[in-house]
């Protein structure tokens, strides 16, 4: 079992292992501890508040890293009201801690075995999740700065229980994992028993499965990366737009493929299958139409045949009228907006005879007379409806000459 710790790379300086005292990490400690290595070994126990034998747990994974002489590192949470989905929230935020305090050189070590591997798989399947989700859990990724190993992905539950009987090991049962209400520990409970009954090697068969759905994720990755480089256009401080005459020339599948492709490359959460087939169907709006997909944090939106990531703290509106005249340095310090004189004046392509210079926001309430040069200008520059209310009008001597994004 020791070999599978061959995946921590020789130039590794720290390995954190996410240490919950359970008997899984409680292995994986005891098998790190059994190599003569020259990386530094930090259990990392999180407490997430959210269980009764929480602080008996911390205070577990306390005096087993004193037992072993190793330096321990605790964090809180605090989770105690997070909605529903608890079990996903607490993931979320220990990896958000993990990669945020981590850095070059580290590995982090999680004890996810393969019954944990059948178990997701199943959990997935259930969910509707296509071959991203049945791919399972990965046995290494990037996280942040470090590295993420799982070493015991090839090993049982029941081969866990067998080292730690054999090497004496004392490790805390959890009393939560009792708890069927959680989907997780229903699964492990009540569903996994009756599977290995009938098929012992069960978890084996949904291993091979979820490598064949990697390797076809792999293959979508692939075609879904050749489509984004052909399709993707860059936007100056903004996420790549789509062509959309390039998209409806895909067939639907491609074309979903690539749109869950664009939106993790952006790092924004994945659109579900429903809303997935609602925005194909919208890319054939009629022209002038912008359809707009609400997601959480971020919409995606159809616009002068492009389609648009707007993330949600990316949405700007201003709106008043500021006098400049000659002054070389224009400065909007409440909209964080800086620029020289002579800059908006290459921007607009025009010669400076001394113009008196404002700016205006555009102002939905009030009337404005320049509204159908305005709205050619927008059009020209090709400027989305939702980023109007950021976009200065540029005015010389009273007269509309141009637009600042």
């Amino acid at each position: 079992m020791q070999s599978c710790l061959a995946l921590i790379p020789d130039d590794t300086e720290r390995v954190y292992l996410a240490y919950s005292g359970g008997l899984d990490s409680s292995v994986l400690l005891h098998l790190l501890l059994s190599l003569d290595n020259s990386f530094t070994l930090i259990p990392w126990h999180v407490n997430h508040g959210l269980l009764e034998a929480a602080a008996r747990m911390e205070q577990f994974c306390i005096d087993q890293a004193r037992h072993y002489g190793l330096q321990i590192r605790v964090d809180h949470l605090g989770l105690s009201d997070v909605g529903s989905n608890i079990e996903a929230e607490a993931r979320r935020q220990r990896y958000r801690l993990f990669a945020a305090s981590s850095g070059p050189g580290d590995c982090i070590l999680t004890a996810h075995h393969a019954d944990d591997q059948a178990e997701t798989f199943l959990l997935n399947a259930l969910r509707g999740s296509g071959s991203a989700g049945l791919r399972g859990i990965a046995r290494q990724r990037g996280l942040g700065e470090a590295l993420l190993l799982r070493p015991l992905l090839d090993f049982s539950r029941r081969q866990l229980e067998s080292y730690a009987a054999e090497h004496a090991l004392a490790w805390f049962d959890d009393p939560s994992n009792e708890d069927s209400r959680f989907d997780r520990n229903y699964l492990r409970n009540e569903v996994i028993p009756s599977l290995r009954l009938r098929w012992p090697h069960f978890h084996e068969a949904l291993s091979t499965a979820g490598q064949l759905q990697a390797e076809t994720q792999q293959v979508l990755d692939e075609i879904a990366r050749l489509d984004f480089e052909a399709l993707a256009q860059p936007r100056l401080n903004s996420d790549p737009v789509l062509d959309l005459a390039g998209m409806l020339q895909l067939s639907s599948g491609r074309c979903k493929n690539l749109l869950r492709y664009w939106v993790a490359q952006a790092g924004l959460a994945a659109i579900p299958n429903a809303r997935l087939r609602e925005l194909t169907k919208q890319l054939h709006a009629k022209p002038g139409a912008v359809p707009e997909i609400a997601m959480s944090g971020y919409s995606i939106r159809l616009y002068d045949l492009r389609l648009f990531l707007v993330r949600d703290d990316a949405l700007r509106r201003y709106s008043g009228e500021f006098e400049f005249g000659l002054q070389p340095r224009i400065e909007i310090e409440d909209f964080g907006l800086h620029w020289q004189r002579d800059e908006i004046f290459k921007r607009l392509q025009a010669e400076d005879h001394n113009q008196q210079l404002t700016l205006k926001f555009r102002d939905d309430g009030k009337q404005n007379s320049d509204r159908r040069r305005l709205k050619r200008l927008f059009q020209q520059q090709r400027v989305p409806p939702w980023e109007r209310a950021a976009v200065a009008q540029v005015y010389l001597d009273g007269k509309l000459c141009g637009l600042l994004s």
